[in-house]
């Protein structure tokens, strides 16, 4: 079974990592060490403005990854479930795959407002479970390399008619129909068999 928070702290540390701040950190750090190789060529002066602007850098670049963490962690930790759905998306586009449902899925949680607006009064377990339950799949199908694809199309059909009925009922509503169903999926979820995956058990719903 799923442990809810290690899932989001193994978020938050992909997001720390790979994030826009971290990112932004790392990639203007490694053009302005590259300065700093010049300068040492040219001139003391230029060497030691280089290093400063480099170390102002690394203070601003820390406190862009603490603005990640702190958005991400905001309104129940919308952004981390936002982050994990859209990488997800990114690994099944790998794959081979282009899924409208799933799309909608993401989008819906990366723009709805009243999605949004109940995040910041409290959780929306579905929507939890719903994530995580993509990011499992995603990953485990995306370690079979080229037969990945196949792999995600027999185990999705669970989350997509939960994601069409999430579609239709109210979030109050999904709380209550969802819930249980998106557990029961998580407790025995997809797992990585290199040795060859019996496709029938697997697609089970």
């Amino acid at each position: 079974m799923l442990n809810p928070e290690l899932w989001f702290r193994q978020q938050l540390w992909l997001l720390l990592w790979k994030g826009p701040g971290a990112v932004s950190t790392f990639v203007s750090a490694s053009l302005l060490l590259i300065c700093v190789g010049l300068s040492a060529i040219c001139s003391t002066e230029s060497q030691v403005a280089t290093l400063s602007i480099l170390s102002l850098n690394i203070v601003i670049g820390i406190l862009l990854i603490l603005v990640d963490e702190i958005g991400s962690c905001r309104s129940h930790r919308l952004g981390l479930l936002r982050f994990a759905a859209t990488n997800s998306r990114c690994r099944i586009e790998k794959l081979g795959m282009k899924s409208k449902q799933i799309d909608r899925f993401v989008d819906t949680l990366c723009f709805n407002p009243e999605l949004e607006h109940w995040f910041r009064t409290t959780r929306l377990q579905s929507v939890e479970l719903i994530v995580q339950a993509l990011d499992i799949l995603s990953r485990t199908a995306s370690r079979y390399g080229p037969r990945g694809k196949k792999v995600f199309e027999v185990n999705q059909d669970t989350l997509v008619n939960v994601m069409r009925a999430l579609e239709c009922l109210s979030f109050a509503d999904a709380e209550e129909l969802l819930v249980e169903q998106l557990k029961a999926w998580l407790k025995d979820p997809p797992k990585y068999d290199p040795e060859g995956w019996a496709l029938a058990p697997i697609g089970k719903s």
